[in-house]
């Protein structure tokens, strides 16, 4: 595997290579292994760079590794992703590629043949398709309904995890970008609980109550499973909990034991009804374990 030279600035030729690679590849250029890039290569500069020679990303994204960066056309797709040795670029033929990945996620996350054994194994859990650069695929990769409650306390964990570390370098810390999603609890009446990663960079679930704490005994036994705080005009409880793998795993947990609580046997019994990134373009959630 060939490492691209980013010793003269942080970034070197790396913009150069991206527009050839992105505008001219040749044959061989398709079927190369993945170009390493130096290890002080960092995603916000190697971002910076690539947007000022090519262009905004087609989609943000990112699979438990790291990022999962596109530019996307018809033909081709240029992909910043996280190697085992950094960072690295690669163009492949846009049909193969998404083929192969489609493969992948049709057989879904489980122990049977051909699955992936992790929710990690997936090429990526997430993707902000945007109107910036190229052309966004005309289907996306579908979320499957976790085959158990473990299984859907991983894919939640997996997932908020990579949202904590990748966010930040692809669109920025803080500011407007809160992705999030509700889950829709139909074992009871449909009561939506939401999780998202806030602008104020944490991790937040809330799950909506009528009742509130002003029924007896309600907030002794809500906050006693882990509800921090209620709030009396949105008539919800929330949760916060740090951006990092640790406040990910808490999250998950939270959320997986709240919906057991409120009657839901299985995943089967969830759904999702919202996923919003709160800025232009697509968010596309096929780490997520709960069909949507």
């Amino acid at each position: 595997m060939s490492k691209l030279d980013t010793s003269d600035d942080g970034v070197g030729d790396i913009g150069r290579h991206a527009e050839q690679l992105y505008t001219q590849p040749s044959t061989d250029d398709l079927l190369r292994l993945p170009v390493t890039l130096e290890p002080q290569a960092t995603v916000p500069g190697v971002l910076r760079t690539l947007t000022d020679r090519i262009g905004r990303p087609t989609s943000y994204g990112g699979s438990a590794d790291g990022p999962s960066i596109r530019w996307r056309s018809e033909s081709r797709t240029l992909l910043l992703d996280q190697g085992q040795d950094g960072l690295q670029l690669t163009v492949r033929r846009t049909a193969d590629l998404e083929e192969r990945e489609f493969e992948i996620f049709e057989r879904g996350v489980g122990d049977g043949p051909g699955q992936a054994l992790r929710y990690a194994d997936l090429p990526y859990l997430w993707q902000l398709y945007t109107s910036h650069q190229g052309t966004p695929p005309p289907a996306v990769a579908a979320a499957h309904t976790a085959s158990n409650w473990e299984r859907l306390e991983e894919s939640l964990q997996t997932l908020l995890t990579a949202w904590s570390a990748q966010i930040p370098d692809q669109l920025g810390a803080g500011g407007g970008w809160a992705p999030g999603f509700d889950i829709v609890n139909r074992a009871d009446d449909d009561r939506v609980l939401a999780v998202l990663y806030s602008a104020r960079d944490d991790l937040s679930a809330f799950i909506h109550d009528q009742d509130g704490p002003e029924v007896t005994g309600q907030q002794e036994a809500i906050t006693g499973r882990g509800w921090q705080a209620w709030l009396p005009v949105l008539r919800c409880w929330e949760s916060y909990f740090t951006p990092d793998a640790d406040g990910a795993a808490a999250i998950a947990r939270l959320v997986v034991a709240e919906l057991r609580f409120r009657g839901a046997d299985s995943p089967r019994d969830l759904s999702v009804t919202r996923i919003d990134a709160s800025v232009p373009g697509r968010l596309f959630l096929p780490g997520l374990g709960i069909g949507h």
